[in-house]
């Protein structure tokens, strides 16, 4: 019996929202010679509805957007979109959002990126993504999915990356999304846009050998007539904040190539605006293509600006640049000993931490510290066993660590386990036998870790009878895991001086913690937990229990009593 499976009476249930049903627009309509009353309340009650419907939709979509100081969203960008919205709405159709992105790796592979192929930080990013038509899904059965079109093409030349490193990078990303399961992203490529039907070329050598032309299509017939790049940039604030970003990240993107050039400070600057200027002008004849040739759509766009004629997103939820938005293709994802998440940055080697290249399970390469808190299994003999133990980021945040499967619960370091669960959290290990788990060792980790840790063991409920049913990457037969719960009260006990508005705003921040315990494994079961049939999992402290009920289809957490 597990020493920690707690039986609670849920003093708030969860309940389930239903979808909405779509108002139907699309019947031709005729004036009736008489107007019952009740067919109008309930045409004005349905016709409500899917305008909430529509409102929740769009805060799902505006969650992930960046907001700048001089943001317009509210006033201009959301009605517009509200507007979309109600159109697939209405049809009963997936919402189609459009952002170009994802063009290749920086070209310097020794200061900023691992290499020219997609790593863990294009995965997390597709996962966040894809957790958007996941979301909208929810509560809109058609859901909807984000189409990504690469701007690769437009720009691959200015930087001198090859049309065949593009053509590479595309189809890591394919690769990816195909092994993750991934089915709110869709792709849609430059050959489709211009030529109008699905005429994407298969190979390295057909790619090569149609691209030039395509280019040449696009310039001519995209190409703002008259366009005068000083007078956007004085007309349209948005301009220069591209025009900004593009500067800053060419002069870490070509620092190689000016240090073989050996060119000046002035030189550098000047070939940066130049190279800059040719990208904005590229990208509006991109931006053109993208506006006429793909279907109605919500466009997104992973550039910072006010939010007037596009929506600037995010490509990590844990982090929101309002000035200069973090790409994983400009930068190297890696785990580090301070940091909550995945993060991104140009040169984590320059800290104090030294780092080694690990991989996920699809062979993506990120960067882990080579950190005590990561060393969390010895072997018997005292020796490390730091090289047989896989890490892999979770999304949205948090850790599974895949353990050999002679490993025994004895040899955690329960220490540095309690350590690594304060930075990343949830962490779940895999490769366990979780009848080992004992009343002691549970013991032994509150001793260490204190009241603000858990360790639970989940050991039934698991699938493993269909053999024939194909399984993404990330499955197995047995998973165990720690949840951080952070303590925002005084000890547990109070201040029993204080009055019962005290006393309850206390107890209302005690529940804080426990609600972003809630999203934090709700975002995860899509990747780790979708497998759980029956059972519960208790996340708890000294003085709060949570009953989470895994499922393939839901995940509510309940709170008990305070």
């Amino acid at each position: 019996m597990l020493s920690n499976a707690i039986t609670i009476t849920p003093s708030i249930e969860a309940r389930g929202v239903e979808p909405l049903q779509a108002f139907e627009t699309t019947r031709r309509l005729s004036i009736q010679t008489t107007l019952h009353a009740h067919d109008a309340v309930s045409g004005a009650r349905q016709k409500a509805a899917n305008e909430a419907l529509i409102e929740r939709i769009s805060e799902i979509i505006a969650s992930y957007r960046i907001s700048g100081p001089q943001d317009r969203y509210d006033e201009i960008y959301k009605p517009k979109m509200l507007e979309t919205l109600r159109y697939f709405v209405s049809k009963q159709e997936p919402i189609n959002m459009v952002v170009p992105a994802y063009p290749f790796k920086s070209p310097n592979h020794d200061e900023k990126v691992l290499g020219p192929e997609p790593d863990v930080g294009e995965r997390m990013s597709l996962e966040h993504f894809n957790s958007m038509g996941a979301r909208i899904q929810e509560i809109y059965p058609p859901g909807g999915h984000v189409t990504i079109v690469s701007d690769g093409c437009c720009y691959n030349d200015l930087l001198g990356v090859s049309d065949e490193e593009v053509f590479r990078y595309a189809e890591g990303l394919h690769h990816i999304v195909d092994r993750l399961g991934l089915k709110h992203i869709k792709f849609s490529d430059p050959f489709d846009l211009i030529e109008g039907s699905h005429s994407v070329p298969y190979t390295e050598e057909d790619y090569a050998s149609r691209i030039g032309e395509l280019k040449d299509r696009l310039w001519d017939t995209y190409l703002p007539a008259g366009y005068d790049f000083d007078a956007d940039l004085k007309r349209d604030p948005n301009a220069t904040l591209t025009y900004q970003g593009y500067i800053r990240f060419l002069m870490t993107d070509l620092a190689l190539f000016f240090k073989e050039k050996k060119m000046s400070k002035n030189a550098v600057k000047k070939h940066c605006s130049i190279v800059a200027r040719g990208m904005i002008k590229r990208g509006k004849a991109f931006s053109a293509l993208v506006a006429k040739a793909s279907p109605l759509h919500v466009r997104l766009s992973i550039h910072a600006s006010d939010n007037t004629d596009k929506l600037s997103v995010a490509l990590l939820p844990h982090k929101r640049y309002s000035t200069f938005p973090v790409t994983p293709w400009h930068n190297t994802p890696y785990l580090d000993t301070t940091g909550v998440s995945l993060s991104l940055n140009r040169n984590p080697a320059k800290g104090e931490a030294s780092y080694r290249v690990c991989q996920d399970e699809l062979g993506l390469k990120f960067l882990c510290a080579d950190a005590p808190m990561y060393r969390v299994i010895e072997a018997i003999d005292g020796s490390e066993l730091a090289e047989k133990v896989q890490f892999e980021p979770l999304y949205p945040f948090g850790l599974k660590i895949k353990v050999p499967k002679d490993t025994s619960i004895g040899q955690f370091r329960l220490e540095h386990v309690a350590e690594l669960a304060k930075v990343h959290s949830p962490i779940i290990f895999e490769g366990l036998d979780p009848m080992q788990y004992t009343a002691e060792i549970g013991d032994d980790f509150r001793r260490v870790a204190g009241g603000a840790l858990s360790l639970s063991i989940l050991h039934e409920g698991v699938v493993t009878g269909n053999k024939k049913k194909k399984k993404h990457v990330g499955e197995s037969t047995a998973k165990s895991y720690f949840v951080q719960i952070p303590d925002t009260t005084d000890g547990g006990s109070g201040d029993q001086s204080k009055g019962d508005g005290d006393d309850n705003a206390a107890k209302t921040a005690a529940v804080h913690p426990f609600l972003q315990a809630a999203a934090a494994l709700d975002d995860v079961r899509y990747r780790v937990l979708h497998n759980w049939q029956v059972g519960h999992a208790v996340v708890s402290d000294h003085r709060v229990a949570l009953p989470v009920h895994l499922s393939p289809s839901s995940l509510r957490v309940l709170r008990a009593e305070v």
